[in-house]
This record gives structure tokens, sequence and C-alpha cells, in this order.
């Protein structure tokens, strides 16, 4: 146990002399620690560096560090605080002392610049001469041409590689023809729509280095996930060596389950888990337990702050402070230093601190919610613990299906295997903008075998076949592409004295930046005084009331293509149409609604992939109304437990339900994946169905609540505000569904 908490054997024992402690501790799980493993010799190519820099690697380190000698492609699956990092840091040092080049790759440019200090370091231990740099956005333009013709280590993101490396390879020539080692950090990241963009940018990336003569070794770096070598195929194209087996030192961990204790018995009513948090983060910070908070959305971590502050006097304040993406690079850096240098004891952060940035030791990690997935849960988890002292991971359940889904079964969580990881290069929206932008960086021959067989020249994508190759015809398509998946422009956050404080992406913005929504950042209330989606501009001014606001939204759904069925559910494509038609102010803490007011704002559309299934041999069952808020509930408990089966996030998902489906005159459920073009979401959960509609069933079926509560119906996505829905009509379909499985599943 950390010293400061010396009068207690356990961080049970901690927590439960908490003042007005109601008995939220559900369940305990212990991890013991483990030493670290005897020495094991290693005389290899890289051995010198590591003696001259004091370093005895681990075992698993060194079965890496030989297989690069043998010119294998390798893949390090292993655990947070493993030493993951080492295993291309050296071989990158070394190759740079013999004036070959090396290129990282990091999904984030925290990350990069983090690394960059740690290698510069090394390096300068080492005297090894050789420029080692950073580029990306924030690169200054004088310095670009010095870090083209000079770099021999480049770390850069994904987004930099795409807009303004591949378009210019030209200028890029002498450092691509060099290179040695290409290293792909993070690679658990790179999934779903942002996975199946990077799969194609790394593969434009090495049929580019081909053509200079380059034929770079492969260094992917992951948390621990089920398919890390399968992975590493389907973005690279590459065959993979893996190393999972860790043999690094660990910390003892305690696993807490806390349930914020029910206030009205009723309703099966529970304590809000901001608030929950908010007493427990002033509990930490009182006892300087340095800590962090992952909160699932920018919101969250948000009002997490403000309803902490509630609870501190003001030299307290000061030592918490609010983390996410959208802060300038220059606050979040900022944040960082503070934090390691104990200037900071509890950050309120999002999944932008989920990743390997160096904060330094971190006593306790706790989780508003369970994150989405096991890999990110466990990534998170491995932020505590980094030194010797015994460390504390904690999640406090949720309202919702999927917390309440674990913390019945909470062996899930402390022994589940890690998921499978997915990115399609071929996604049917992403891969032809690439091809664009592959054809026009160097026309394609077919027999490279990167273009996707069901892709057809026309003008809509401006490609052209000539000769067997594939031409593109324009100026610099890249442009055209986000990479991040999210669509649209970016739009810039002004406060009243026209300073940038923040970014967001083009839906964000229609959702959480419309005129008179309430924004927080940074802990502060900002009143939304003006969106220009055209100069891609909002306007925030100080709010000094004490209410915040959310969207109403609705959304239709088109099918465009069924593909196959399989229990009864039908898989295709449709067509997905959002309109954010209306907000409501709410009260802080007591949350009811005090006003609502039309919107008038652009509708966002994309075609994407779906199931649907339809109810109308049931429907009988019930009323016309009980059936349309019974489909409605039932929708959102099956959205809500799709990420207990497969390897999504609550937020990929969206679903609507019709009584009355116009085109078919039937009662339809559809479920759809979020993002343009579709991942495969719903046609992985169409497989599981029969489970999957199993557990949502026991879920209506043991929830307590009398009519529905967020750990069973009620969802924080619904666009009508969980209006119109019945749990025991969604009892009765999902019960009749079941019951009719067997004879109406199609192979």
């Amino acid at each position: 146990m950390p010293e400061k908490l010396f009068l207690h054997k356990n961080y049970s024992s901690f927590l439960r002399a908490i003042k007005d402690y109601d008995g939220q501790i559900e369940s305990t799980s212990y991890f013991p620690p483990r030493a670290k493993a005897k020495p094991t010799n290693y005389n290899g190519k890289f051995a010198k560096l590591l003696k001259d820099l004091k370093i005895a690697p681990y075992k698993h380190q060194i079965q890496a560090l030989k297989l690069l000698e043998d010119n294998k492609h390798i893949v390090i699956a292993t655990a947070t605080a493993s030493g993951k990092s080492l295993n291309y840091q050296i071989p990158s040092l070394q190759a740079l002392k013999e004036n070959k080049k090396s290129l990282f790759l990091f999904p984030t440019k925290a990350l990069s610049h983090d690394q960059l200090d740690k290698l510069q370091a090394m390096a300068k231990k080492l005297k090894i001469k050789g420029l080692i740099a950073s580029y990306d956005g924030d690169t200054a333009t004088n310095k670009r041409l010095s870090i083209r013709n000079k770099a021999g280590i480049l770390l850069t993101n994904p987004d930099m590689l795409h807009y303004g490396i591949l378009p210019f390879h030209e200028k890029w020539a002498d450092f691509l023809a060099n290179l040695q080692y290409l290293v792909v950090d993070e690679m658990h990241i790179y999934r779903g729509v942002f996975g199946s963009h990077v799969a194609n940018v790394l593969q434009r990336l090495l049929r580019i280095a081909k053509y200079y003569g380059a034929n770079p070794q492969i260094i992917a770096a992951s948390a621990t996930i089920a398919n890390p070598q399968e992975h590493a195929f389907s973005l690279c194209r590459e065959n993979f060596e893996i190393i999972k087996q860790d043999y690094a030192p660990k910390a003892a961990r305690d696993f807490i389950f806390w349930q914020p204790p029910v206030v009205n018995k009723e309703i099966n009513y529970r304590r809000s888990i901001n608030t929950e948090a908010a007493h427990l983060a002033a509990y930490f910070v009182k006892h300087d337990l340095k800590s962090i908070f992952f909160c699932n959305s920018r919101k969250s971590a948000e009002l997490l702050k403000r309803y902490t502050q509630n609870y501190l006097n003001d030299n307290e304040k000061q030592q918490i402070a609010s983390y996410r993406a959208g802060y300038t690079i220059e606050d979040r850096r900022i944040i960082e230093t503070a934090f390691k240098a104990g200037e900071i004891s509890v950050l309120m952060a999002t999944s932008a601190l989920e990743l390997g940035v160096d904060i330094g030791g971190v006593d306790a990690v706790v989780m508003l919610g369970y994150p989405g997935s096991m890999t990110a849960m466990w990534q998170r988890v491995g932020r505590a613990g980094r030194a010797k002292t015994r460390a504390l991971a904690m999640l406090i359940v949720a309202d919702n299906p999927l917390d309440e889904y674990y913390l019945q079964h909470p062996d899930l969580i402390t022994e589940a295997r890690a998921e499978r990881a997915i990115a399609d290069t071929y996604n049917s929206e992403i891969h032809p903008l690439h091809v664009a932008c592959a054809a026009y960086e160097k026309p394609i021959a077919i027999n490279e075998g990167y273009v996707a067989k069901y892709l057809e020249p026309s003008p809509d994508n401006n490609l052209y076949l000539k000769n067997n190759k594939w031409y593109y015809q324009g100026k610099y398509p890249h442009k055209k592409l986000n990479i991040r998946g999210t669509g649209g422009k970016r739009i810039i956050l002004k406060d009243g004295f026209d300073k940038t404080i923040g970014i967001s992406d083009y839906e964000t913005a229609l959702r959480d930046l419309h005129q008179g929504a309430v924004y927080l950042h940074q802990g502060e209330n900002y009143l939304v005084g003006k969106l220009d989606l055209k100069k891609g501009i909002a306007v925030l001014l100080p709010h000094l009331e004490d209410y915040y606001t959310q969207t109403r939204s609705e959304t239709q759904i088109e099918i465009i293509k069924k593909e196959f069925d399989l229990f009864g559910v039908n898989v295709g494509r449709v067509r997905v149409a959002t309109n954010y038609n209306s907000y409501v102010k709410k009260r802080y803490f007591r949350e009811h609604i005090i006003d609502e007011r039309a919107l008038d704002l652009p509708e966002i559309s994309y075609n994407t992939q779906a199931l649907w299934f339809t109810t109308s041999h049931i429907a009988n069952l019930l009323s016309p109304v009980d059936l349309a808020a019974g489909l409605h509930a039932l929708e959102h408990t099956l959205i809500g437990l799709l990420p207990a089966f497969i390897l999504c996030e609550r937020s990929d998902i969206g679903g609507v339900s019709y009584p009355i489906y116009p085109a078919t005159g039937e009662a339809t459920i559809f479920i759809y994946d979020g993002y343009p073009g579709g991942v495969g979401y719903t046609q992985a959960g169409t497989s599981l169905f029969p489970q999957w509609l199993q557990a949502a069933y026991e879920r209506l079926q043991n929830c307590p609540c009398k009519s529905g509560c967020p750990r069973c119906t009620l969802s924080p996505k619904c666009g009508n505000g969980n209006q119109y829905l019945d749990k025991k009509a969604a009892k009765i379909l999902a019960k009749a569904l079941l019951d009719a499985m067997p004879q109406r599943a199609v192979n």
C-alpha cells in the first residue's frame, strides 16, 4: 500500500473508511505481484547498446530482438508497462548509427512527443548523432524541410502520413529508400473505422517504400488482444511473428466493483455515477492518492471535475484537472507535466489518456462505467501499479445493461479472454477513397493486389484503367478524406476574445455546439453564442446559469439491399439519416428538464451495414401502443449488451424501431453500424443473435425495477429522451422471439 495509507491493510479498508460509506463495494479481486524474472544473457546485434544504457532486457524483449535479427516482422502483444517500447527504441537507434531510417507511427501526437523525448535522451547518452524528430500538424513550417532532408528517426501519426508525406513522396525519396524499420505502436487502437483507414494508409506506405527499393521490417506493439498476428496482417498484409508471453514484474493490484447506493427504493434509482465518482475523487485528493478517473465521454469528464470541486477547498481545487481530446496541445502538455510532477493528484480523463503517455506512477485508476471492451479496460487498469506499490483498480457500475451484466458476472471481467480486433481494408466506403489517393501517389498495377475486386472505375471516383494500371484523374484527393472516420470538416472553438480553445468534429458540433448549447471545457461552462458551419467556427461565451443541454434527434432507415438472413435476422445495407431537431435544458444534479427548444441543422446521412428483424408473427401478443413501446425498449437493451459479445463500444452502434416500417408495413427493429460503410459489428452480432437475445431477456427479467431504468431499457443516446418505453412489453417480445428461434433459424 502507498505510505500515505499506512493505517489500512488494503484498499477495501481504505474505502470503507469513507464518511457515509453505504456498502458500495460489491466484490473484490486480488491480483498478486509478480517478481522480476532471472536475468537472461543476450549477446546479439543490439547487446552493446543495451549495455551502454545499462539495461538488462526481460526474456520476452530478448526474444523480440532475436526475431528482428532474423529479419522477421514482429508484433509484441503484452500487458501495459511490460517494456514493449524497448523493442523498437533499440533497433531504431542501432539503425541510426548505421545511417538507416526508421518511421514511428503513433495514433496521437501526445504519444509521439512523449516517445520523442525518450529517444533523444537515449541517443544523447549513447552519443549517437542524427536527427530524431516528430513530424505532425504542430511542426513549424520553417523546420519541415530540414526534418525531411536530415531525419534518421521520424515520429508521426497516420493523419500526417496520409496528408503530408505520401502525397509528396518524391520529396521523401531518400528517407523512404533507406527505411529499415516501420514501427506501428498501439496497434490495437487501429480497429473499426479508424483501423480500416490506417490499414489502407499503411499498405500505401509499404508500396511506395517498395517503389524506392526499401523493404522495411515492421515492429508492431499492441495491448493484449485475441488475434494480434491476424490483426497485424490485416493492417499491413505481411506475416508476423508473435511475442505474447510477458516476463516483466508487476505490482499487486486490488480490483473492486463499486455500485452507487440506492436513493429511491420505489423505482430502484441509484445515486448518479458522476456524483458517486465526485465523492471518491474528493476523498482521494484529501489523502493525496494519485489517481486517474476514466470517463467514457468528454462531457462526463468535465461534469466530474465540476462536481468534485463542490467538495474541495480552494487549495484542493488546484489538485484536480480534466483531460480529453479537444484541448489544445499546449494545454494538454501543461496538464501532463503537472500530473507527473505531483502538482495535480487527480485527473478526470477520457480515453485520450488511455494510451502510453508517460505521466509517472499512479496509485489508483477509477473507471466511471465499463469502457466498452476488455482491451480498453485492461489498458486503463494498467495505468495503475507501474511502481512496486500495491495499486487500486475500480469499476463504478454505471446505469446501463452492459455494466449490470458484468456486475452479475464479475468473473467475465477478471478472467475474460481478450477480444478480437477488426480492420477491414476493403470497406466499401473507405477503400475506394484510398485507392484514389494511392493512384494519385503512383499508378497502381492490377497485379499489385491492392485494389478490391468489387471496385470499378467511374466518373464518381475519378479512377480509370489503362494498360492494366489504375490512374487517378484530378488533384490531391487526400484533402477529401478524413481518416479519423468522423467525416466533414473540423470546427474551431473560439472564446469571446477570438482565442482558439479547442476543436471538434462536424457531427459532434451539430450535437453539442449548436447555438444555445451549454458546452463544458476544462471544467468551465460556456454558452455557444454562434455556430458557423460554413467558416467552421463555434463562438463560446461564459455561462453562469445552473443548467446543461442535451439534443433530441430523429433517425430514419432506408433498406438498400438485403444480403443474407440468419436466425430470422436480416443483414444488409441501409441508409441512415439523422436530424438533430431540438435540445432540452436540464438542471445539474437534479437532472429535470426546464425547457425545450427547436433546432434547424443540416441532416447527417450515410450508407452502412445493419441487421433488422420483424415481430409481426408475435405482434398479436400486444396492443399497438404496447408493441411500439416494447420494440423501442428491446432495441435499447440489445444495443446496450452488444459490446459484451463483440469488440465494439456502445457509441459504435445505433438503432431504430418501427411499429410499422413504411416499406413493408411490419413491426421492425433495426440495429446498425454507426459509421459510413459499416465495420462489421452488426454482421458479427447476427452470428451470435440467440445468445445476445437471451442475455437481453435475462436482463429484462432480472432487473428489479418496475417499469424500466437505465440498467435495462433507458439509453443515454436515445434521440427522443427515452420516451415511450415499456419494459414488460419488451420482455414479452424477447421471450416470444426466443421461443420461436429454433423454427425460424436459417443457415
